[in-house]
Formats: C-alpha cells, sequence, structure tokens
C-alpha cells in the first residue's frame, strides 16, 4: 500500500461529468502511515512467538542483543530517540522472527529511503538507508543489498564527489559481481556520463548514453524506467553539445512517451529539462511555461527538492528576459534557498550561489564597492562546490565573475589569480581527457 501511495495518481472512484475533480496527486503522510502500520503489525509476532514455528535461529545480528528485560533499551543512551519508535520498542522483546519477516522490515526502510529521495530530503533519504545497511544487512536478500549499495554510492556522487562515489562503486563491483541482472553496471553508467558531461568529454558521455541506450532495449522486454532515463541523458547530452532542436526533440518525444505510460513523476523532470533547453538557447519566454509547469506537477507529488530546482531555473529565465527583473529572479531564488541549501547536491548548490551573485551584479541599484563582500562570498562557496565535481563549465562562470569583482574593486592581484583559474577550467574544458581516471 505505501508503494502503492507514493508512485500512483489518486482518482475519485466515482465521476459524475466533466467537472468532477481529479486529485492529481500524491501524499507523503498516506505514505509514512501505512509503513507505520506495517510496524505496528510486526508487534504481533511478540505475542505469538511462544507458538510459532521459527524457521532457525535469530535472523539477524541485531537480535542477539534481545536477551534481555523488557524495558532494558537495546541501544545506548545517546540513541534515545530510537526508543520512541514503536519497532524498536518491539525490538526489546524477546522474541526470534522468521527471515522472511526480517526481509520485509529491511524492505520497509529502503521504501522509506526512497520516498525521501523523491519528496526531497537526502539527510532522511540516507539516514534510511544507513538504518537497513547496518540492522538487516545480514539478513538481506542481494538485491536489496545491492540496492542499499547504490543508494549509499549516489549519494556520496551527490554530495561528496565522484572520488569517493567511484571508490566506494568499485567495492560494490566486487561484492556484486555475481549477482543476476546486477544494477551495479547501470550506476556506474550514470556516473560516468554525469562526469563526463561535468569536465566537457562529450565523445565520452555520449558513448555513455548509447551503452544506456543498449540496456533499455533488451531482449527480455523494455524497461520503462531505464528507457525514460537513457532519453533524458541523450537529450542532456546534446544541450552540452549545443543541439538545442534535437534536445528539444528528443525531450518532447520522451514526454508523450511518460504521458502514454502515466509516468506522472517522471513527466516533471521532463519538463524542467525543456526550460533548461530554452534558457540555454537564449529563449526565455518559451521556457517559463516549462518551468511553471514543473513547479505544477512538483506541488501535486510533493517533490520539493525537484520544487526547489526548477524555481531557481525559473528565476534564471526571469533574469533573461533583462536586468530590471533582478530583483524578481533574486525572490524566487531566496525563497527556494531553504530547500536548496539544506537538501541540495554539490550541483545544484554551486548553481544557486553562482545565480545568486548575478541578480546582485545586474541589479543596477546595487553597488559593488559598498557590499562586495556578499557576492564574493557566494563565488567562493560555488567554487568550492565545483571543484569535487570538476565542473569545468560552472567553475569558469564563477572565477570569471570573481575576476570582475576584483577588477572593479582595484584588487588586481586576487584578479589575477581568478582570472588565471578561469583560464585554467576553460583550458580543461575546451581540452578534455580521452578517458576517464580509474574507470575507463
Amino acid at each position: 500500500m505505501a508503494k502503492f501511495e507514493l508512485m500512483h495518481v489518486q482518482r475519485p472512484l466515482l465521476s459524475f461529468g466533466p467537472k468532477a475533480s481529479v486529485r492529481h496527486k500524491t501524499c507523503p503522510v498516506s505514505v509514512c502511515k501505512e509503513i507505520r502500520l506495517g510496524a505496528h503489525l510486526l508487534s504481533d509476532f511478540s505475542a505469538e512467538s511462544s507458538t510459532m514455528t521459527i524457521d532457525g535461529s535469530l535472523s539477524s545480528v541485531w537480535l542477539k542483543d534481545l536477551q534481555k528485560p523488557w524495558g532494558q533499551p537495546v541501544f545506548s543512551q545517546e540513541s534515545g530517540s530510537r526508543k520512541s519508535s514503536t519497532f524498536f520498542q518491539f525490538c526489546d522483546h524477546l522474541v526470534s522472527i522468521p527471515g522472511s519477516v526480517s526481509q520485509i522490515i529491511g524492505a520497509s526502510y529502503l521504501l522509506r529511503a526512497t520516498s525521501w529521495e523523491l519528496y526531497g530530503s537526502a539527510p532522511m533519504a540516507r539516514m534510511n538507508t544507513l538504518v537497513y545497511a547496518t540492522l538487516f544487512g545480514d539478513s538481506s536478500s542481494s538485491s536489496d543489498a545491492e540496492l542499499a549499495y547504490l543508494k549509499l554510492i549516489q549519494h556520496l556522487a551527490l554530495y561528496k564527489g565522484y572520488k569517493d562515489a567511484f571508490a566506494a562503486l568499485k567495492i560494490a563491483e566486487e561484492k556484486f559481481l555475481t549477482v543476476s541482472k546486477s544494477k551495479i553496471l547501470l550506476l556506474k553508467l550514470q556516473l560516468l556520463h554525469e562526469h563526463a558531461l561535468h569536465r566537457g568529454n562529450l565523445k565520452l558521455a555520449q558513448r555513455m548514453c548509447n551503452e544506456l541506450g543498449g540496456l533499455a532495449s533488451t531482449t527480455m522486454g523494455v524497461d520503462m524506467e531505464l528507457k525514460v532515463e537513457a532519453s533524458l541523458r541523450e537529450a542532456r547530452t546534446l544541450l552540452a553539445a549545443k543541439q538545442y532542436s534535437q534536445a528539444a526533440n528528443v525531450a518532447h518525444s520522451l514526454f508523450c512517451t511518460c504521458h502514454k505510460f502515466n509516468l506522472q513523476i517522471e513527466k516533471a523532470s521532463v519538463l524542467l529539462l525543456l526550460a533548461e533547453i530554452h534558457k540555454k538557447s537564449g529563449n526565455a519566454v518559451l521556457g517559463l511555461p516549462y518551468a511553471l509547469a514543473s513547479i505544477s506537477f512538483c506541488q501535486s507529488f510533493n517533490l520539493d527538492l525537484l520544487k526547489a530546482s526548477a524555481t531557481l531555473t525559473l528565476a534564471e529565465l526571469w533574469l533573461g528576459l533583462g536586468s530590471n527583473h533582478a530583483k524578481r529572479a533574486l525572490d524566487l531564488l531566496h525563497g527556494a534557498f531553504p530547500m536548496i541549501l539544506g537538501h541540495g547536491g554539490l550541483e545544484l548548490r554551486a548553481r544557486a550561489y553562482i545565480f545568486e551573485a548575478n541578480c546582485y551584479l545586474s541589479d543596477p541599484s546595487f553597488s559593488v564597492s559598498t557590499d562586495s563582500d556578499t557576492v564574493l562570498d557566494s563565488l567562493r562557496q560555488a567554487s568550492d562546490e565545483l571543484q569535487a565535481l570538476e565542473y569545468h563549465e560552472l567553475a569558469a562562470e564563477a572565477f570569471y565573475l570573481m575576476a570582475m569583482v576584483y577588477d572593479k574593486l582595484g584588487r588586481l592581484e586576487e584578479r589575477e589569480e581568478a582570472a588565471t583559474l578561469f583560464k585554467k577550467h576553460i583550458t580543461a574544458l575546451e581540452n578534455p581527457q580521452d578517458e576517464e581516471p580509474n574507470m575507463a
């Protein structure tokens, strides 16, 4: 039921004519309620344990500590918040749970992690994945354990950079090499594609797209989720190559596919991509409806982080209409800042910082000489975020703006340092390495 509430549009059971309302949304409260009800049902094992036939010994390492009287906490005092959970109170009982049930309990944490990923809370997604890996790793199925590893590696790539993510991926490859239908290869291609785009290596990015396209068109049947992923990345590769019309065609075709197969959540991402294509092609007016439509979908499905990203794109489009819209764009950005800075990855945060600096510099009423730290602090934050990603294009923009500000302030030594770093990133962008380090 929780999976259904998470992924499906809620519609009325009865319809009376064309004016009947259609609730086009999902509800986080319903998802959390269903998962909590599952935890309550598991407490029945404590009452029935005396008459149940147990399939073997205790199912997981954490159950070895259950030889304690009722009321004594399994966890230390530092983790007092855990004791308030119905599930962990249940764990205080001396009860042996069948392995199949233990797997269901663990899977509920993976489902919580997935729901928080969609709703936009990276800390909650990471916490639930770590709970699963720590408490249920030894009793889990190989596919669930692999999924937990994948989630943690994706988190590393978004919030720590590619170096840590590739190191963790190497460990996961060795651990799950023999798993049938392994998703490790899929994640590897996704990370290589992202890294190649950030470094400006479009040939390698296109190669990764072709590999993903091959995985999506297997003889065993087409995986729609994988097909959408491959098409999204193809459009983004064309966008990076400045082939705007081709990228727009791929995105439009993908949106029709999502509509045909009722992939409502994916529609929000495709609409945002179309807005990005029009923004980078210089057609801000055409991009505005797509950004607004994406925000509308995000509100319906409670996709908070994606909504913040769409709001940033909307603000960028407004600024693209002229400097007289700088204050409106800045207001939109600051409205999304709590979500972006609290839950966004390195790239999203860096984009927000650079755009904030652009808004101030575009505002005719803003004086660099009297309030330069406001701009420079944002640009320094952005440059720090982008180092781990090797995102040369954005890093070059940050150092270019930094050099402009230092020039207006007459700080020539710092201006030359920023200009040198700008040139370094431009050179790296125009002359990408032929191979991805450690992974090609």
